[in-house]
C-alpha cells in the first residue's frame, strides 16, 4: 500500500511540474456542441430532420452538414452563417479574393483537403484560416502542430473552401496525378499526334507521354469544354502556372500548378498539336482534333515565348458553330430583324466587331447559313479557316505564298461572287477594297476587334 501511495504521488508531482502548477481537483471539461446542435438552436432544422440525418450517417459515414445539405433542408451558407453567429467567429466568403503564394504555401494540398481548411492571412504570430466547421477541434490542433504557430479560425460556406482548394491546391504533382477531375479525361481522346525524330524531342515525348501528363492536359481540355470556354491561356510565372479560360468573352482563372509542371504540360500539347517540342524561343501556330461527349472539337494551338517560358492559348472551336442559324444567336427579337433585313439586301456591306470570344465568328457562320443556297455563290477569305462549311468556298490566307487578305480579296472578286466574307479587316487596302466590293454588286460581310456595329 504504501509503494501504490508513493507512485500515486509521483505521478501528481510530474504533472504539476508539466503544467507549471499546482494540482487542483479539475472541474469537469465543458462539454463542445456538436453541429447538429447549433443548426437546431438556430432554426434551420427540426429534431425530426436531425434524426433522420444521423440515420444516413450511419450508412454513408459523411459529415453531418454535408448530408443535411444532401437533403436539401440547408445550404452551406446558412450552416456557415449559424457556426458564425453561434460560436462568435468571423464568417467570410472568399469568392474572386487573392491570397499570396506565401501564405498558402504554408500548408499542403493534403492537410486542406482533409481539413477543409484553407490559409487566408499571416499575423504576427500565427495564421488564420477560413473553415468550413471551425468545430473541428482535432483539425485545428493538426494545424497548429503542423505549421508550428497559432490558429486564429474564421467560418465559411463550404463551396467556397473546396472551390479555393480546387484553385489554389491541384493535384499537381507528377509522381501522383495531375489530374485534378478525376474521370474528366476519360471522356476526351486526342486525334492527332505528332512523333519528333531527334533525341532530344524523343526525351521531352518521353516526359510529355507520361499518363499523369496525359490525363492532366486531358483534364483541362475537357473542363475548357464543359465550361463552353472559346479559349484555354496558359501562362507561365515566376514560381507557378496559371491556367485561365475565356468564358462568353470573360477570363477567369481556373485553376494553377507549380512551376515544374510547365515543361511537361507545353509538350504534350505541341505533340497533339504537330508542333516542333524542340523549338521554344520562336512562336508556332498548330491545330488538333480532339473528340468529347460524341462531338469532334476543333484546337488552334498558339505559342509564343516569353520572360518566364512559353504562353500556350488554344482556341476551341465547337463544330456546332459551322450550322448555327441567325436564330440561336441570342438577339432580341428586334435586332433579330435588323440582322435579318441586312444580310437580306442585295448589296451593301456588313462589319460585325467585338473583342475576342464575343461571338463574332458565330454570327457571321449564322449568317452565312441563312444565305447559302445552290442559287449563289459564297467565297470567304480566313486566316484560319475556322470551319468547313458544305457549299462555302473558303481561302485559307497564307501570307507565305502571297495571299494576303487584301491578295486574297482581290483574286475573289474575279471569281464572280455573290456573297463575300473576310474573316479580318487588318489594313487600309483591304478595307479599300471590301468597300468597293460593296458598291458594285456584292453582299460584304467582315469583322474587326472593336465593338458591335451592324448597318
Amino acid at each position: 500500500m504504501r509503494f501504490d501511495r508513493t507512485r500515486i504521488f509521483y505521478c501528481r508531482f510530474k504533472i504539476g511540474v508539466i503544467m507549471d502548477k499546482p494540482i487542483k481537483t479539475e472541474k469537469p471539461p465543458v462539454k463542445r456542441k456538436k453541429l447538429g446542435e447549433i443548426l437546431l438552436q438556430a432554426g434551420l432544422i427540426d429534431i425530426q430532420t436531425l434524426s433522420n440525418a444521423l440515420d444516413v450517417q450511419k450508412i454513408q459515414k459523411k459529415k453531418i452538414g454535408r448530408i443535411l445539405v444532401d437533403m436539401g433542408v440547408v445550404d452551406d451558407v446558412e450552416i456557415a452563417n449559424a457556426l458564425s453567429s453561434q460560436l462568435k467567429i468571423p464568417f467570410v466568403r472568399l469568392g474572386k479574393k487573392e491570397f499570396p503564394d506565401e501564405v498558402i504555401s504554408l500548408l499542403t494540398p493534403e492537410i486542406v483537403e482533409k481539413h477543409l481548411v484553407i490559409p487566408i492571412k499571416k499575423i504576427e504570430k500565427g495564421l488564420i484560416v477560413a473553415m468550413a466547421n471551425p468545430l473541428d477541434q482535432y483539425a485545428i490542433d493538426n494545424l497548429r502542430f503542423f505549421i508550428r504557430m497559432s490558429v486564429s479560425v474564421v467560418v465559411a460556406p463550404q463551396r467556397d473552401i473546396l472551390e479555393a482548394i480546387e484553385k489554389y491546391y491541384p493535384k499537381l504533382d507528377i509522381e501522383k496525378d495531375l489530374g485534378y477531375e478525376p474521370g474528366a479525361e476519360e471522356h476526351l481522346e486526342i486525334i492527332q499526334r505528332k512523333e519528333p525524330d531527334d533525341k532530344d524531342g524523343r526525351d521531352l515525348l518521353d516526359l510529355a507521354e507520361l499518363p499523369p501528363v496525359v490525363r492532366f492536359v486531358n483534364a483541362v481540355i475537357a473542363d475548357a469544354i464543359r465550361l463552353k470556354a472559346s479559349d484555354i491561356h496558359i501562362e507561365p510565372q515566376k514560381n507557378k502556372v496559371i491556367i485561365r479560360c475565356r468564358v462568353d468573352g470573360i477570363m477567369d482563372e481556373t485553376m494553377r500548378t507549380d512551376k515544374h509542371v510547365h515543361a511537361p504540360l507545353v509538350s504534350r500539347i505541341k505533340i497533339i498539336s504537330n508542333l516542333d517540342i524542340s523549338i521554344r524561343r520562336k512562336p508556332q501556330d498548330g491545330k488538333a482534333q480532339v473528340i468529347y461527349g460524341g462531338k469532334k472539337f476543333d484546337l488552334r494551338v498558339s505559342t509564343i515565348p516569353t520572360s518566364e517560358g512559353e504562353k500556350v492559348t488554344i482556341r476551341i472551336l465547337n463544330p456546332a458553330t459551322a450550322e448555327i442559324a441567325p436564330k440561336e444567336l441570342g438577339f432580341s427579337d428586334k435586332d433579330l430583324k435588323d440582322l435579318t433585313d441586312a444580310i437580306s439586301m442585295p448589296q451593301g456591306i456588313i462589319l460585325v466587331t467585338g473583342p475576342t470570344g464575343s461571338g463574332k465568328s458565330s454570327t457571321l457562320y449564322a449568317c452565312l447559313n441563312k444565305l447559302n443556297t445552290p442559287k449563289v455563290n459564297i467565297v470567304t477569305v480566313e486566316d484560319p479557316v475556322e470551319f468547313d462549311v458544305r457549299g462555302i468556298n473558303q481561302v485559307q490566307i497564307n501570307p507565305k505564298a502571297g495571299v494576303t487578305f487584301a491578295a486574297g480579296l482581290r483574286s475573289i472578286l474575279r471569281q464572280d461572287p455573290d456573297i463575300v466574307m473576310v474573316g479580318e479587316i487588318r489594313d487600309s487596302e483591304t478595307a479599300s477594297i471590301a468597300f468597293q466590293a460593296a458598291q458594285t454588286g456584292h453582299r460584304s460581310p467582315h469583322f474587326t476587334p472593336m465593338t458591335l456595329h451592324l448597318r
